[in-house]
């Protein structure tokens, strides 16, 4: 039986479109950048439960990202019952000198759906313990997370009020953004069409 070559890119279109709407789905950037404030916090009453301290006093700069981080490390220091008081000899010092969320140019991998994306959200803590103003333990961490994203799921991932979670997305070249998905077309077109021409034959 000889089949049409239309009728099979009509074919390959649905199974195209049907595979390019089945996605995984993907953390946040906030579910991201608050599992690594988790660690970071984490790490540091590991810290302090280890030196036998039951109080002190946190100390950071202003700023959306410090408010954010503080706001977690005193719910973990509380639920590990050190106390926060604001006379204590015993300080934990933090700041925050990256954080960062970035996307790489976009990259046509499917015909008929947005380009992928590269996403990186990155941070990095200094965090400083102190005793009667001698500085006992001071030390850097860095986190990264890195995945696929597709570019029309950023604003999914994005949500939330909290502007430093928004990143922007470098523009992709003329390749990327015009001639790849009419190379990926018009390959697609030409392997249909000999497949049910050798077929018929």
């Amino acid at each position: 039986m000889r089949y049409s070559p239309f009728v099979g890119l009509l074919l390959l279109f649905g199974l195209l479109v049907s595979s390019s709407e089945s996605a995984d789905k993907k953390f946040t950037n906030y579910e991201i950048f608050r599992a690594q404030v988790d660690t970071l916090s984490g790490t540091v009453v590991k810290i302090l439960l280890s030196r036998q301290i039951g109080s002190i006093s946190y100390r950071a700069k202003p700023g959306e990202i410090e408010t954010f981080v503080r706001q977690k490390m005193e719910e973990r220091l509380l639920e590990n019952n050190l106390r926060l008081v604001s006379d204590s000899t015993s300080q934990l010092r933090m700041s925050v000198p990256l954080f960062q969320v970035s996307y790489s140019p976009p990259v046509a991998s499917h015909i008929f759906a947005s380009p992928d994306v590269e996403r990186m959200v990155q941070s990095a803590y200094d965090v400083e313990i102190s005793d009667s103003g001698e500085v006992k333990i001071a030390k850097s961490f860095s986190f990264a997370f890195s995945d696929t994203v597709n570019e029309s799921d950023i604003p999914n991932l994005e949500t939330g009020s909290y502007g430093f979670l928004r990143g922007k997305i470098d523009p992709g070249g003329f390749l990327d953004t015009i001639l790849q998905p009419i190379l990926f077309l018009a390959s697609a077109a030409v392997l249909v069409y000999l497949f049910f021409t050798l077929r018929g034959s």
